[in-house]
């Protein structure tokens, strides 16, 4: 397999910013495990415990955008963005006497790009792609315990050891569990419900918090 076409199947993980909820294909879980092709189209072998956090069900618009929005504007990545953002606001309060109209306006029409077009777009984007998995019926499930996780979409599934996150962040209403420093599995507390503490030891336990 060609290196680059390896290193962009590996990158295609749920959640990712360009790919967006993508499986590996089972020729590349084949490839990765050394396991022959057919054999891994009847699923990877995943070791299930008690207790182990289990959840079902459609992709959700806020979850997806939440993470969008923390890795696109509120992360290190963006940086340069709200240098950018920044500079051209400070240049409009700061020489606006000395501007003319039209250095003004393109100016604002710069300004209103950076604050308002891109999360709109980024907004709309995700809003489109979670309505086109809801008309499809697409559901995904993910099982969580001491082994790593399992990730089903329809009749694909892959399984990711504890040692392939990378990063763990939590917040008041999620969890982010980092494969790629752009791509991450989502956990909204309110569908976890009393699977939280659970969750929150089975990532304690990995040593990723």
């Amino acid at each position: 397999m060609d290196p680059n076409e390896k290193n962009n199947q590996e990158e295609e993980i749920l959640q990712a910013e360009n790919a967006d909820e993508v499986v590996l294909s089972e020729q590349a879980e084949a490839e990765s495990t050394g396991t022959d092709p057919q054999e891994a189209a009847s699923g990877p072998e995943f070791e299930h415990e008690e207790g182990e956090v289990r959840l079902c069900g459609p992709l959700r618009f806020r979850d997806l955008f939440a993470f969008r929005v923390k890795y696109s504007y509120f992360s290190l990545n963006s940086l340069a963005y709200w240098i950018v953002t920044l500079l051209i606001a400070g240049c409009l309060i700061g020489y606006w006497g000395s501007y003319e109209t039209k250095t003004k306006v393109l100016l604002f029409v710069l300004l209103g790009i950076l604050v308002i077009y891109l999360p709109f777009n980024a907004a709309l984007r995700t809003l489109q792609y979670t309505a086109t998995l809801k008309a499809e019926g697409v559901e995904v499930e993910y099982v969580v315990n001491r082994n790593g996780i399992l990730v089903r979409q329809g009749d694909r599934s892959e399984v990711l050891s504890w040692e392939m996150i990378r990063k763990v962040k939590e917040t008041g209403k999620r969890f982010y569990l980092y494969v790629m420093k752009n791509s991450a599995f989502v956990f909204g507390k309110d569908l976890l419900g009393d699977q939280t503490e659970a969750l929150r030891g089975y990532i304690k336990g990995a040593g990723k918090m």
